[in-house]
């Protein structure tokens, strides 16, 4: 459609295609195969409510790209595609990983594996604890998923699976990461989650690798988070590490080490508290010393 020599082209959210990998990111129409930085504007029209979990993604990209986005307003939902997009446009190390709408998905499978390799993991884009998260092995094991009709509605991320011996859940409190665990599976599966039954060991974190330490801090950072948990991976043979996800709400009180957690916490209010008085007596002195 041309409007005054000025091209303006329509598209449905669910014909995007989102690929994230750490420096390249890329969302893409997959009509003409345009690139969405290619345009000289996006205005976003119209959405249901669901769709506003890619509009965070959609944001941060093309802000990112610095290219103008209209009626984006107030929209936010920091799904983990959100997180992906902007921790790998950061140069922070993720699993490379795409989004397809469910329609685009069905049929996927051999461009899937071609891109991640296999096996890959299929997980939903806003479960936690391991919920919905699946490894695929085969073509067999893809289809089982996405067609099952008791999960049509959800939208899932195709991501590479990184060879590891466990993950990792750093907490981050202000500038500090007081608490390393360490957490695997207890019965071979992928997932190593302590709600999905994998089994947790505190590291200490003197001398914990300082690599994975920075980044919890720059990845809680990103995220605007001064509390966070941190989920990291390393690579079984690179022993690259990467960031999975970041949970501004992580389990302090309850869980694994909840009385390690719960300590480092307080400290942590302490500490803060401490600030706030500071400069509040700092104000005061500065009144008084102006009368």
């Amino acid at each position: 459609m041309y409007l005054d020599e000025t091209e303006v082209f329509f598209c449905d959210i669910e014909d995007l295609k989102f690929h994230v990998q750490t420096s390249r990111t890329h969302i893409a129409e997959v009509i003409g195969g345009r690139d969405l930085a290619e345009f000289g504007l996006v205005q976003i029209a119209a959405y249901p409510r669901p769709t506003a979990t890619l509009l965070s993604a959609i944001s941060a990209y093309l802000e990112y790209r610095r290219k103008p986005l209209a009626n984006m307003g107030a929209i936010s939902a920091p799904t983990k595609l959100y997180q992906l997009m902007v921790l790998a446009q950061s140069a922070l190390p993720v699993p490379t990983t795409i989004y397809l709408s469910r329609r685009l998905l069905n049929d996927s499978f051999t461009d899937i594996a071609a891109q991640l390799g296999l096996p890959f993991v299929l997980k939903a884009i806003n479960a936690s604890g391991g919920r919905l998260n699946y490894l695929i092995e085969t073509e067999v094991d893809f289809l089982r998923f996405v067609h099952d009709p008791r999960l049509a509605e959800v939208a899932f991320l195709a991501q590479e699976f990184i060879p590891n011996n466990g993950t990792f859940r750093t907490l981050v409190f202000g500038k500090d990461v007081p608490i390393v665990m360490h957490r695997c599976s207890t019965d071979s599966a992928h997932l190593s989650n302590t709600e999905r039954g994998g089994h947790a060991t505190l590291f200490d974190v003197d001398t914990f690798d300082g690599e994975a330490l920075d980044l919890s801090l720059r990845a809680a950072e990103l995220m605007g988070c001064d509390v966070a948990g941190v989920n990291l991976v390393q690579h079984r043979q690179t022993r690259q590490w990467y960031v999975l996800e970041v949970n501004s709400s992580p389990a302090i009180g309850s869980g694994a080490f909840a009385k390690e957690k719960t300590e480092a916490y307080s400290s942590y209010l302490r500490a803060r508290l401490s600030q706030v008085e500071d400069v509040r007596r700092a104000g005061r002195d500065v009144r008084e010393s102006s009368c």
